[in-house]
């Protein structure tokens, strides 16, 4: 850390803004980047961005009377970094991109040209996030045709156009929706980070429901042994997010209750199975699970329930304030809650190394919006093999793994309200897809058997059993 700062004993913001300037040489070379990102990220856990902005304009007009050159040049270079390093912030925060336009305004008055080339607002990107899930590659697209039935997706096919959703839905998360979830212990006025949470909830019923929709007990256990393959391509591809969410779903009550379906199952599934649930377990606070993210080279997607768990402990544990009247701020709690927030951070830098195709990913979309209360899940189980069923007469004695721990409380997060618009758009791109790869005369028709087949995709979504089987 720069200059004469221990954060373990704390230090006031101005302390900190200072610091954070001083880091900076003339030139614009950053001689402590750590220090620097930390406050900049940080602040608003203690400010708002609006203050900070003030502070910065203050402090270059006091430079301008004291004649320091040398100091505001520093202001400047933290200016530009900070647009830098967190562009959404000023994309999203009006106030805060006026204050740094009125900052620039003031420079070019005084005809400080080189001062106010650092600081470009202008440039700032709009956040209006991208639609890369839309988006075909043609070239792709001639290489390999791949099959819209889940059924047909080898586990790697599947395991990445999961990996390529949950990516585009976590990268739409920004600091403040972390830093709200912390101090509000919810999801209230939070829907991206609440969208987020659905989808990795949607993943795990989902994964009940394929199984669940398959009436016989072996062909349920296909599709568990199916999925389990999904896992663990998941954990090759270093997706710990929709592993545990995979793993949930198939150790939820409403599947490892069906003793004659897991009879079907082999051992070795079964071996595989309970190695992927005790690297996701709660045990010893997610000694595996932390063990194997802290080895991870490359990409890598952390399970996100998990840090969160931990942000609001430290959140819970220590104080934002070390006196009573709020001047100087624990920098001890600072540094841990950015070394959590920068690992969550460092992931949408780290493109997830999966190709996606834009039919199977609208497929997808539609096929994880299908809600069940666990009540209906429980029901469904018991039709498929009710209390009063015999036990199995095969000789295998498999049973599932337990149920990771952190499912309990982070699934049980409300589901949003559903985007409609949104849903309609992937359910017309699903209409499309099907038929692009279906209706082989083009005549606008599929028949009755291939109907039948893409329904097995949607065991439970009502609206199919609604549609003209050869419209």
């Amino acid at each position: 850390m720069a200059g004469t700062l221990d954060l373990d004993k704390g230090c006031t913001v101005e302390e900190l803004l200072r610091g954070c300037i001083e880091a900076f040489d003339d030139s614009g070379k950053v001689r402590d980047p750590q220090l620097v990102r930390m406050f900049l990220m940080m602040h608003p856990w203690y400010i708002p961005s609006s203050q900070l902005a003030a502070k910065l304009l203050h402090i270059y007009q006091q430079s301008r009377k004291d004649n320091s050159s040398s100091l505001q040049v520093k202001t400047c270079h933290l200016v530009r970094y900070w647009i830098s390093a967190f562009p959404a912030e000023f994309d999203l925060n009006p106030e805060l991109a006026e204050q740094i336009k009125e900052l620039k305004a003031l420079l070019d008055q005084e005809g400080n040209r080189r001062h106010s080339s650092l600081i470009d607002i202008e440039s700032v990107p709009t956040y209006k996030w991208n639609r890369q899930v839309t988006q075909r590659n043609p070239v792709e697209q001639k290489k390999r045709k791949m099959s819209l039935l889940f059924d047909h997706l080898d586990p790697m096919e599947l395991a990445a156009h999961l990996t390529y959703l949950e990516y585009c839905s976590f990268c739409k998360i920004l600091f403040q929706d972390y830093h709200s979830f912390v101090t509000h212990g919810c999801t209230v006025d939070n829907p991206v980070l609440e969208r987020f949470i659905s989808l990795f909830n949607s993943v795990s019923q989902w994964v009940q429901l394929m199984i669940l929709s398959k009436p016989t007990a072996l062909q349920r256990a296909l599709v568990i042994t199916h999925f389990v393959h999904v896992a663990e391509k998941l954990l090759e591809l270093q997706n710990f997010n929709t592993l545990m969410a995979v793993v949930g779903g198939l150790s939820h009550s409403s599947v490892s209750r069906l003793k004659e379906t897991h009879s079907h199952v082999s051992p070795e599934t079964i071996k595989l199975w309970e190695g992927l649930t005790e690297l996701v377990t709660a045990t010893g606070n997610y000694g595996n699970y932390r063990r194997r993210l802290a080895a991870c080279v490359g990409f890598r997607f952390p399970i996100l329930g998990v840090h969160l768990k931990d942000l609001v402990a430290l959140q819970l544990a220590l104080p934002d304030w070390l006196d009573p009247t709020r001047t100087r701020l624990n920098g001890a709690k600072m540094k841990q809650l950015f070394s959590i927030l920068e690992e969550l951070a460092m992931v949408n830098s780290l493109q997830p190394p999966v190709q996606a195709n834009p039919d199977l990913l609208s497929l997808l979309t539609v096929s994880l919006d299908q809600y069940q209360t666990e009540d209906e899940l429980y029901q469904l189980s018991l039709q498929r093999e009710p209390r009063s069923k015999s036990s199995p007469t095969s000789p295998t004695s498999c049973t599932p793994p337990p149920r990771p721990l952190v499912l309990e409380e982070w699934t049980s997060a409300a589901k949003p309200k559903l985007d409609q618009a949104l849903m309609v758009e992937h359910i017309e791109k699903m209409v499309e897809s099907v038929f692009r790869n279906f209706d082989v005369d083009g005549d606008g028709h599929i028949s009755q058997e291939e109907f039948q087949i893409i329904r097995g995709n949607f065991p439970y979504l009502s609206a199919f059993g609604d549609l003209d089987q050869n419209q």
